[in-house]
């Protein structure tokens, strides 16, 4: 019995995307350890404030997949090589409905719904507000009417997502207040995680054009405004890290390798340019198999680069709290 529901709750996870939950849970994470130094900080909220922030960025991934399908979007997605596995795999194979698609993303919502009302009650009315605007941002990201993924407003959708409005939610539950610092830290959360969408957009072009999807990298039309955007996603941050303090600044430094690198990587237009493998090698394997190698190896990348930033920005508040 066990063995089955663990069994059932890997498939569930699966298809919910968890390997994409570093955004959400460093952008929180960052936060909560910049609060920690704050005088009416509560662990108990903070880490309650961490599960509703899960589950409500797997609701949203499953919610993608369910509109992108029953708008017929995935059979045109897949007809095209846009290197990477094939979307909603679990549902064209028939291992997985549309319905259970939804029913999971509804059980994930509701969990956070319930979670936010705890917090209305616990912390005031202004906590509603975050939830209204997590929930239209979520669901629309792909639901009609607006599928504001489609209409150049995926990346700026999910920054605020994943930035200001995760960022100053967390902290004002957390601590009951919000300051300039939270708003700058989730800023540069915000930035990092529309990195992540943009770089999916870039290796998933030709499959975002077929199904009538205007992401931002199709907006922009021709390669060098394309790298400039992508630039500006991967530079902006340190100079916000320096606009909070010098320091801060200075350390995030030990990024620039992987910057670099990232960015290096993306300029590859015959797309071989892979120095390292990020993933493991099993995985790697199956990734050549099935010509994947290049969307994973950078979507990967850019994530990656996402946890040694928080991580980075995340401990030096930690230590500044405690030391």
């Amino acid at each position: 019995m066990f063995i089955r529901l663990k069994n059932k709750l890997a498939f569930i996870m699966d298809n919910a995307r968890y390997r994409a939950l570093p955004q959400s849970i460093m952008s929180a994470l960052v936060i909560i350890c910049c609060a920690f130094n704050s005088a009416t900080f509560s662990l108990f909220n903070a880490v309650l404030a961490i599960i509703g922030v899960i589950c409500v960025h797997l609701s949203a991934n499953l919610l993608d997949d369910f509109f992108d399908y029953i708008q017929g979007k995935v059979s045109l997605r897949n007809q095209t090589k846009n290197g990477r596995a094939l979307k909603c795999e679990n549902i064209i194979n028939g291992k997985a409905t549309p319905e259970q698609f939804f029913i999971w993303a509804s059980c994930f919502g509701i969990l956070a719904v319930i979670i936010g009302v705890y917090f209305i009650f616990k912390a005031g009315l202004p906590v509603l507000y975050f939830i209204l605007a997590g929930v239209f941002l979520s669901v629309f990201y792909s639901a009609p009417p607006f599928k504001l993924s489609y209409i150049g407003l995926g990346e700026l959708t999910v920054g605020i997502m994943f930035g200001p409005l995760l960022g100053c939610g967390v902290f004002y539950v957390s601590t009951g207040t919000i300051n300039s610092t939270a708003l700058i830290l989730s800023t540069i959360t915000g930035l990092l995680a529309a990195n992540i969408i943009y770089v999916h957009s870039l290796a998933d072009m030709a499959a975002d054009i077929a199904c009538s999807k205007t992401t931002l990298a199709v907006l922009l039309k021709n390669d060098y405004l394309r790298f400039l955007a992508l630039f500006l996603f991967t530079i902006i941050p340190y100079w916000l890290g320096f606009i909070i303090s010098p320091h801060l600044g200075s350390i995030l430094l030990i990024t620039l390798p992987a910057a670099v690198y990232l960015l290096y990587i993306m300029r590859d237009k015959e797309r071989h340019k892979i120095l390292f493998r990020l993933i493991p090698k099993k995985m790697w394997k199956s990734a050549i198999k099935t010509g994947n190698e290049y969307f994973y190896s950078r979507w990967l990348m850019s994530r990656d680069y996402m946890i040694l930033f928080s991580s980075i920005m995340a401990l030096y508040y930690l230590l500044k709290a405690v030391l």
